[in-house]
This record gives structure tokens, sequence and C-alpha cells, in this order.
């Protein structure tokens, strides 16, 4: 029997008071050194700080919502249960806010699927999705880092050119470098939220691996049968691997025509950058113009690289969605090693007046023996 209608102002009065902090938390950015983060009008680069600041509520109003919904549907079970008294009602919202922020995620997609193929095709766009986002934002982190070393050296060019003195230069130095680790700690947290995220996917896809394949499955698209996915790739000719997705992107090695690299996701040939990762365990760009199917022969010298042609996919397989969150993986993987070098740099002597700047990480040297 549900409980008598007087029982439930407690109860509506709980939940609206726990929803509405839980939303607040949500719209003012929830997450370490979030609040803080802001762009100063005077900041060389602001842009480039706005562009990473625009992810973050991508990465952290999704969760927060799903614990409000957790929450308001936990505190109502509770409520039935308890016969609307408050422990109850706080309890279950509890447990729902836990539920809906780390597990919640499947649960909501599979009550709002009509189908199995349905819902493994929801899961496949949204981690489509987040894999995009974070590739969003590792460029613009490291378009971020980029421009601060840019800005120390500009500094550095000032004071030998003799256009400001030692300590106009130091006190400048000291503030780019004070921006910097402001720059590190914001991607820091986005890292963890990442990893959130992740966990969620994660679960999601270890649910989507026990349906039936042939519950999952949705008719195949018309025309010729979609190769299977790769997560490899050859150079057809000579390319450059780059740093940021962008022809002026900083080189960082070149691949022999044939040259094998793996990839975070498989190919796509609308897309104009693909991120690849090299036997060293480095990442970066490489135009997909250039990247070809493994055993595609590699073109002769003279002739023009052909893109290779676009493949259809099903994202209604389970191990496609399993494939998607192993790239997801790869994805937040990079960014965090991205974040780690540059918190050794902040860390070091790189935005020292009389320090070469250099984006190396930075290690103390050895002890000298004799």
């Amino acid at each position: 029997m549900y409980p008598k209608a007087k029982g439930w102002r407690p109860t509506v009065v709980a939940l609206t008071t726990l929803a509405l902090a839980l939303q607040g938390c949500a719209e003012g950015g929830f997450a370490p050194g979030f609040s803080g983060y802001t762009v100063a009008a005077d900041d060389v680069c602001r842009a480039e700080r706005t562009e990473l600041k625009s992810v973050e509520d991508f990465f952290t109003r999704s969760m927060i919502q799903g614990a409000v919904a957790g929450a308001v549907a936990g505190g109502l079970a509770g409520a039935i249960i308890g016969g609307g008294r408050g422990s109850a009602v706080l309890a279950g919202a509890a447990t729902g806010a836990v539920v809906g922020g780390f597990a919640g995620y499947y649960q909501a997609r599979q009550q709002a699927a009509k189908s199995n193929a349905e819902l493994v095709q929801s899961i496949s766009s949204d981690i489509t999705n987040e894999n995009q986002q974070v590739d969003r934002t590792t460029a613009a982190f490291r378009r971020l880092r980029t421009c601060r070393f840019e800005q120390a050296r500009g500094i550095k060019a000032d004071f030998a050119a003799g256009k400001i003195d030692r300590d106009e230069a130091a006190k400048r130095m000291a503030k780019v470098k004070v921006l910097f680790q402001e720059d590190v700690a914001y991607a820091e947290g986005l890292g963890a939220k990442m990893g959130e995220r992740g966990d969620q996917y994660r679960q999601a896809t270890t649910e989507v691996l026990k349906i039936d394949p042939s519950q999952a499955a949705v008719p195949p698209p018309a025309g010729p049968t979609a190769a299977p996915a790769s997560n490899a790739a050859v150079a057809t000719v000579a390319a450059r691997v780059r740093e940021q997705p962008s022809a002026d992107g900083k080189t960082l090695t070149s691949l022999a025509p044939g040259a094998r690299v793996g990839l975070a996701a498989p190919l796509n040939a609308k897309s104009e950058w693909t991120q690849v990762r090299m036997d060293d365990g480095r990442t970066g760009y490489v135009a997909t113009r250039l990247l070809g199917e493994p055993g595609t022969a590699p073109a002769a010298a003279t002739a023009r690289a052909t893109p290779p042609a676009p493949r259809a996919t099903t994202p209604s397989e389970p191990t496609t969605v399993a494939a998607l969150t192993d790239s997801n993986q790869f994805k937040r993987k990079a960014f965090s090693d991205d974040v780690g070098e540059s918190k050794k740099v902040a860390a070091g002597p790189a935005f020292d007046l009389d320090a070469p700047v250099t984006q190396a990480p930075w290690r103390s040297a050895p002890t000298r023996l004799g």
C-alpha cells in the first residue's frame, strides 16, 4: 500500500532540496579546481584557454544530472518502502545518487530503448561522441600548452632585446608559470571526469556483451557488406605524424610508405585527420588520406595517394561497443600522458628567466660521483 497523502509532504521537500543541491553542483562545475579557472581579458592565451574551458559542461553536467535522476528515483523508492519517513527518503536518495552517478547510465539507456538493438546503438553513439570530445580536449590542451611556451619565449626575447628590465621580465615569467600551473590543474580535473565517465562506459560495455548478438543486431544496410573494422592502418605514402590535427602542427616523426600504426578508432574517410599510436607508444595525428587499411599496397612514388573508400559501419553490434570503449581508454591515456608530462614541466625551471624554455619534462640532475 502506498503511503498516505500527508506522508508525501516531507518526501517532496527532501527530494526537491536534494535535487536542487545536486543541480546546483552541475551548474557550478562540480569538480576540484573548476570554479576558479577563469579567462582574463589580458591573457595572451585567452582564446586557447576559452577553448579548453568550453568542454567543462560536457564532462561534468551529464553525471550530476544522472545523480539527480537517481536520487529522486531512490528517494521515491525509500518513501514507498519506508512509509514516507524522512530517514527512508534520505537513505533511498543517497543510494539513488550513487547509482545515478556511477551505475545509472546503462540503466537509463536500457529503460529508454525499445529493443536491445536500439540500446546498443545508443550506447555506441554516446561513446563515439565521448571519443570526439576527448580528442577535442586533447587538441585544445596541446594548443594552450604551446601558447604558454610561446608566451614565455616572447618575454625572454623582449628581455634579451632590452625592451624590459630583469625585474619586469621575471615578474611576467612568474605570472605565465602560475597560469600554466592552473591550466595543468584544470586539465587534471577534466581527466578525472573522463575517468569517471569511462568507468560508466566500461560497465555498460560489460552488460552489452551479455546480450545475445542475434537480439542486438539490426538488418545490414543495403549494398555491399561492410568490411570488418580495423584498429590499425598503413601509410600509403610517406606521411608526417603531427602533434595536433593540423597541417601547422609540430611534426613528431615521419612514416615510410607501408609503415603500420595503431588506431584509436577505425579509419573514417570523412575525417580529415586520424589519431595514431606509434611503436614507441607516442600518439599523434596523420592526414587520413595518407592512410589505408592493413594490406593496402603503398602507392608508387610518382603516384598520388588515393583516399580509402568510405566504409559503412553498423554501430549496433556489441563488439563494436567494446572496440569503441577500448579506443576511449586509448584516448584518455593519451590525454593523461600529456597532462602528466606537462605537470613535470610546470614543476621545473622552464619558466625561470635564465633557463631555456622547453616542453621536455624536468628531471633533477643526477648526482656526480668522484
